[in-house]
């Protein structure tokens, strides 16, 4: 399995992210850093590690134009397995996840699964919201907790549904039907790159209705600071999706509305 993450200056959480995987009790992993010109031990922090990895540099032009160069350089490589973007401060949910994720891909002989994740602040123990990404008039039962998902439409996400970026693992083998990361938002790319991949229904998604990530409350995502920008970059990417003429303009609030009530629910 190949983890791909994305630092730059993350020494304050990266030695959590490294114990994360340390543990994992799949221990054929390959971690691929790529780093944007660290200054403090982040690099230290890593080459110190148990972990077999590679770190390239780069100097990137924002988050979405790395995620866009990691999946080129996949490509560039001709990778023939499972990957997952794995944020600098984010962690794996528990010791057996991947390998558990792994077990799925192989039995099932998926192309891509989607889980649940938690979120978490000063305490890695201790969540306060919950993401999960069930869509049960979707979803068909194949074994117990995993499902797979029908064919979506525009109809299905009106109510401003989508699967967390986070939690998406996927197979080296549909990389050439993988939609880009739109580089001219700062934030909220992931959103629309998720929307994409669901509408274009060029492979099947599946759903484990388990915790797979640990996600650290602070981030860009998560960052309150952040909150005005984030709403104004989601219109923007549900207006390009959505809309198709003057009235489509309160469709796409009315997408917005839901897509941020399904976040408030998340906290009960």
């Amino acid at each position: 399995m190949i983890i791909i993450t994305l630092t730059k200056n993350s020494s304050k959480t990266i030695l959590e992210t490294i114990k994360s995987l340390e543990k994992q009790n799949l221990k054929d992993i390959f971690w691929m850093i790529l780093d944007d010109q660290s200054t403090d031990d982040t690099i230290d922090l890593i080459n110190d590690s148990k972990i077999k990895h590679e770190i390239i540099n780069i100097d990137t032009k924002g988050l979405f134009f790395a995620y866009n160069r990691a999946i080129n350089i996949l490509k560039e490589r001709k990778i023939d397995d499972i990957i997952f973007f794995l944020h600098s401060d984010d962690l794996i949910y528990d010791n057996e996840t991947l390998q558990i994720v792994k077990n799925k891909f192989e039995k099932h002989d998926i192309s891509s699964l989607i889980g649940n994740i938690v979120y978490f602040s000063d305490n890695q123990n201790k969540f306060f919201r919950n993401w999960n990404s069930d869509f049960k008039s979707k979803q068909t039962k194949i074994s117990d907790k995993f499902y797979k998902f029908s064919k979506f439409s525009k109809k299905d996400l009106l109510f401003g549904w989508s699967f967390p970026h986070t939690s998406f693992f996927f197979h080296s083998k549909i990389l050439n039907y993988l939609p880009k990361y739109d580089e001219n938002y700062t934030t909220s790319s992931d959103y629309g790159w998720s929307v994409e991949i669901m509408l274009q229904n060029k492979f099947d998604i599946f759903y484990f209705d388990k915790n797979l990530i640990k996600m650290r409350s602070g981030g860009t995502s998560t960052n309150l600071s952040n909150v005005l920008k984030q709403t104004i970059s989601d219109f923007k990417i549900i207006k390009k999706i959505f809309f198709r003429n003057y009235f489509d303009i309160f469709l796409c609030c009315f997408i917005l509305f839901f897509k941020k009530f399904r976040k408030i629910r998340q906290f009960f």
